[in-house]
């Protein structure tokens, strides 16, 4: 499903304007956004700020085409397929470019051959819930029950075999020597009553999601992932502040364009990205809700950050022993 983001007049003016710009200038025509998700949710939100932000800095229309489904499959193969002229970009987390060749036994698509780097726009951190009523107040408690109940492994919901959520907490347990119950939902939203209704012990999710039922103390929260702690949460400790190594529990929200890009084009995205995510208003309305970390990352950078999370999600799915057809 497409949608354009702003009002038909301001459309119109921007097409009106194309011939009189120097065929040569980037972007002189409609750029399209293809995302792996649906409309509505954070992911998409922060995509269609982005694109206000484009259309802002070019006066070019930004169209975004939702592809969702198969773990970002479906909007890797379509911009893939794509001509490489700029005028058509991809929003990803790591899935479609690091996760998902040690995942499934064949891609319709090349994360290397077919893609250029862009840039990694912002990353997103998750919290480690349980219910109030379980025996554990602190992380360091939580993992010495964990370690004790062998025979009787802790539930762990995640939003799927091999997800974002699965991964960095088969690593978490890897690292600290116990054993999960792992119960894959179908997404986050069905974890959601599970997590509140005591029908599972535990859960990382993002802020978005879990941080009012923490506000509430419907939830408890043990650990955030990442760097730093979540602005909407500042008394909630992040893995490292606690001695624990992080899971690195998150995602990177990323662009990229089709392989043969020229460097001249990604270079141009990648600066208005950056000052995008550098600007304190953008930050505070579609940022910092969803505990958005900013990064604008240059393509070099970008592309070395992919080389390393390379290796890392090797890893990650052989310990989650996760294999998908």
């Amino acid at each position: 499903m497409k949608k354009l983001f702003f009002a038909l007049p301001l459309v119109l003016a921007a097409l009106g304007s194309a011939p009189a710009q120097a065929q040569e200038v980037f972007p002189n025509k409609p750029i399209t956004v293809i995302i792996g998700y649906p409309p509505g949710g954070p992911l998409e939100t922060f995509t269609r700020a982005m694109g206000q932000r484009f259309f802002e800095d070019w006066k070019q229309p930004i169209v975004i085409d939702n592809r969702p489904g198969a773990n970002e499959i479906i909007a890797a193969q379509a911009a893939a397929k794509s001509r490489p002229d700029g005028y058509t970009l991809m929003v990803t987390t790591e899935a479609p470019l690091t996760q998902n060749p040690y995942l499934y036994k064949k891609l319709p698509y090349d994360p290397v051959k077919d893609f250029e780097p862009i840039s990694a726009m912002v990353s997103a951190n998750m919290i480690f819930v349980v219910h109030p009523s379980f025996p554990a107040a602190t992380l360091q408690e939580f993992i010495a029950v964990a370690r004790s109940r062998e025979n009787n492994p802790i539930s762990f919901a995640s939003v799927g075999i091999g997800g974002v959520t699965h991964l960095p907490m088969a690593m978490f347990a890897k690292n600290e020597n116990f054993k999960w119950n792992h119960v894959p939902y179908k997404g986050a939203a069905p974890i959601v009553p599970d997590i509140l209704g005591n029908r599972v012990d535990s859960t990382i999710l993002a802020v978005s999601i879990l941080g009012p039922y923490v506000q509430d103390k419907k939830l408890r929260a043990l650990a955030i992932s990442g760097p730093a702690r979540a602005k909407s949460l500042p008394d909630l400790p992040t893995f490292k502040e606690l001695g624990i190594r992080d899971p690195q529990a998150g995602f990177i929200l990323a662009l990229s364009a089709p392989k043969g890009t020229p460097s001249a084009i990604l270079e141009k995205i990648a600066a208005s990205a950056k000052k995008a995510v550098n600007d304190p208003v953008f930050r505070e309305k579609y940022m910092d809700p969803f505990a958005f970390v900013p990064i604008g990352s240059s393509p070099k950078e970008f592309a070395a950050y992919l080389v390393q999370d390379r290796t890392y999600q090797a890893e990650r799915v052989k310990a989650s022993g996760a294999t998908l057809d």
